[in-house]
């Protein structure tokens, strides 16, 4: 669930004009929007351009962008840490839980005019932290929708629709537009375990059957129209999901001897809403930004386990039961001015308050009744009243400079009630200063220095029984807000039809959001204190990470062929709180790749393509284990035609062509890290069928 912020200096100075007909007035500030085209802060794409791929949606569009990805921004609480790096004529969406790809996809291609790319002063103080924000701009259009229909075939031989119906429109200066969506999947993801003992031999088996399947919907609607003088904004939607999986753990001897089994029918689903409104105002030389949003989750789940011994003979039952109830609630005020033809400034404040009430009900039954335990730290009701003040001012001394300073200071108060009583006060300075060079116009370099305040997950707080895992996914109200000082240096360059962007950036972190050993009561009298791994604070650490993003034609070698390569590296230390010695930083990736490539014949209105996804392996740090995890890689192939009635497309998927695994290695100590080895979990999962088929029929109307 993503968050965005609304209206910041940067949206107001891109403007938000509709292209064609009866514009609504330029902002105060459009004049500097049409300086910072000028020097090259504004790469735009017309419409023209995209007409190779035969778009039908300003996603489709968005996706063809030279040197962009869409990013959605970080899962944080609040606007401004988990803005997106998204605009629509000039504007965020006020949404945090409708995701962008959605919010594009019910934009009918036919309505953009072109595609910006913001850098530089237009995007100076924004609260996202990101280099370049893409603005769609559309014309204004009596109305048009989006259609699609269509089915996922795999193993378990039943069709999964999926589906979706929007349409948007203006009337004069009112916008307005709905949507629906749903989706359903059948993914058979079957494997096997070989457990391992200290010397290294071979002593059971495990097969892993893991028949699931999922289903999600969502309904939304957005409007605008001029009022008082600015202009007010609305969007709602409310959406659904649920998870259904049937785990089977069959255990055998090396020699194929049964030694028992556990079943586990999971269930979970999750309702929830969103509401937010934003209003926009000029007051003579200030241009004033208000937003509030609401939203709700309402998350459950059971878990029913069996457990049976070689004979197939019950010993043993275990219910899991949970419940969370999640909301926010967000104002948030910002005035901006310009100073001059050089310089402007903002300030602004945020308040936010945000409450989750979890529980967990836990109980064993060896045959006499169920007998409920406890589990630490799992039912907990944490409130939090948060709160933001900022200031920016950036300033153009000429064409080629620009300098963005920003500080923020950050306040929370974090109350636990249940299992946890406390109450913790958090305080933050976020200071920020990034100079930016133009370049040959369409070329920048930019040096930013400034320090990040890591938001916390309210999930981190709760506890909850990993049965099959045999552990405790510890929640921990102690954790704190990891905090790092980074020195970023990137590159933004255009050349030969090619986009670059590339951002190297060292950080050097205080306090490391890691894995911590906690210790509770045993359940009885008398019974040994259970220890358990939570997220926690680590003391400092660094990492340096490099970011590219690379799209290129290859026409010269393949007609009609464009490539593009996502990815990132990091490099992360940090001193183990067990063992005394240097390693990396739990749960980070150490690499990913995505590469695209995609080849066009629009005289036949067909195209074909192969999208390449891997991700490299992360470890996580336990008291007593080191897990490490790593998949894929996966590759789609896809081939698609818009030589239908009324320009429908027909789009044909090949998924998970090659078939890729999901690999996890479980080394166990005695009795903590600083032990010798004890067991090993080698553990592989691939999916029933490989490659599945997706079909899916698209349109507008």
């Amino acid at each position: 669930m993503i968050g965005r912020m609304m209206a910041s200096a940067l949206a107001l100075m891109s403007g938000a004009a509709y292209a064609e007909q009866t514009p609504p007035p330029p902002a105060p500030d459009e004049l500097g929007a049409r300086a910072g085209a000028a020097n090259g802060d504004r790469v735009g794409y017309d419409r023209a351009f995209f007409n190779q791929f035969n778009p039908q949606t300003a996603l489709d569009m968005v996706r063809q962008t030279p040197g962009f990805s869409l990013d959605g921004g970080d899962d944080r609480r609040g606007f401004s840490g988990a803005v997106g790096n998204l605009l629509i004529d000039g504007l965020r969406p006020s949404s945090k839980n409708q995701s962008l790809d959605t919010i594009l996809s019910q934009i009918p291609a036919n309505q953009v005019v072109r595609i910006e790319l913001l850098r530089g002063t237009l995007v100076a103080g924004d609260a996202s932290g990101q280099s370049v924000l893409l603005n769609v701009v559309r014309t204004e259009s009596a109305g048009s929708g989006v259609y699609g229909l269509g089915v996922e075939y795999t193993s378990r031989e039943v069709p999964a629709p999926r589906g979706n119906l929007s349409y948007a429109g203006r009337q004069g200066q009112v916008e307005f537009g709905a949507g629906l969506t749903f989706r359903s999947e059948y993914r058979d993801l079957p494997g096997w375990r070989r457990i391992y003992d200290g010397a290294g031999n071979h002593i059971e088996t495990i097969i892993t059957p893991n028949p699931r399947d999922s289903r999600s919907a969502s309904i939304n609607g957005n409007i605008a129209f001029p009022l008082a003088g600015g202009r007010l904004s609305a969007r709602g939607t409310v959406e659904w999901w649920r998870y259904h999986a049937d785990n089977g753990f069959i255990s055998s001897t090396p020699a194929g001897a049964p030694m028992g089994a556990l079943y586990a029918a999971f269930r979970e689903q999750e309702p929830g809403f969103e509401i937010g409104a934003d209003y926009d105002r000029a007051f003579g030389p200030w241009q004033l930004s208000l937003i509030g949003l609401i939203n709700r989750e309402y998350y459950e789940s059971t878990e029913d386990v069996e457990v049976r011994d070689a004979a197939g003979a019950l010993i043993e039952t275990i219910q899991q039961a949970r419940k969370q109830d999640e909301g926010e609630t967000i104002l948030r005020a910002s005035l901006s001015r310009n100073l001059g033809a050089a310089q402007r400034i903002e300030f602004g404040a945020e308040g936010a308050f945000n409450a989750l009430d979890a529980s967990l009900a836990y109980a064993r039954d060896a045959g006499a009744g169920p007998v409920p335990t406890p589990i630490p730290n799992s039912n907990v009701l944490v409130e939090e009243e948060r709160a933001e003040l900022f200031a920016v001012h950036t300033w153009r001394p000429n064409a080629q400079w620009s300098v963005e300073s920003r500080l923020a200071w950050e306040t929370s108060t974090l109350t636990f009630e249940g299992d946890a009583n406390q109450v913790v006060d958090l305080n933050f300075w976020k200071p920020s200063l990034q100079v930016t060079r133009t370049l040959g116009g369409n070329n920048q370099l930019r040096v930013r220095a400034y320090r990040d305040v890591g938001q916390l997950d309210f999930g981190d707080f709760v506890s909850a029984a990993a049965i099959a895992d045999a552990m405790i996914n510890g929640g921990n109200p102690d954790l704190s807000p990891q905090t790092a000082w980074r020195a970023e240096l990137g590159a933004d360059l255009r050349f030969w039809g090619a986009a670059l962007s590339l951002t190297l950036t060292q950080h050097w972190i205080e306090d490391v959001a890691d894995v911590v050993m906690l210790t509770a009561p045993g359940p009885n009298p008398g019974d040994p204190d259970i220890r358990f791994d939570a997220p926690g604070n680590i003391g400092d650490g660094q990492a340096t990470s490099l970011n590219v993003n690379f799209n290129a034609p290859l026409t010269a070698l393949i007609p009609g062929a464009r490539v593009t390569v996502r990815g990132y590296l990091w490099d992360t230390e940090v001193t183990d709180p067990v063992t005394g010695d240097a390693r990396i930083i739990s749960y980070q990736p150490e690499s990913e790749i995505n590469v695209e490539f995609r080849q066009d014949f629009p005289a036949l209105r067909m195209a074909w393509g192969i999208n390449y996804f891997k991700q490299g392996e992360f470890q996580v740090y336990r008291f007593n284990e080191i897990d490490t995890n790593e998949e894929g890689p996966w590759v789609d192939i896809f081939w698609e035609t818009t030589a239908l009635p009324n320009n429908m497309r027909l789009r044909l998927w090949a998924a998970n062509a090659f078939d890729g695994t999901v690999n996890r290695v479980r080394h166990f100590h005695g009795p903590d890290r600083t032990g010798p080895r004890v067991r090993t979990d080698l553990r592989e999962r691939q999916f029933a069928e490989a490659p599945w088929v997706i079909a899916q029929i698209s349109g507008t109307f």
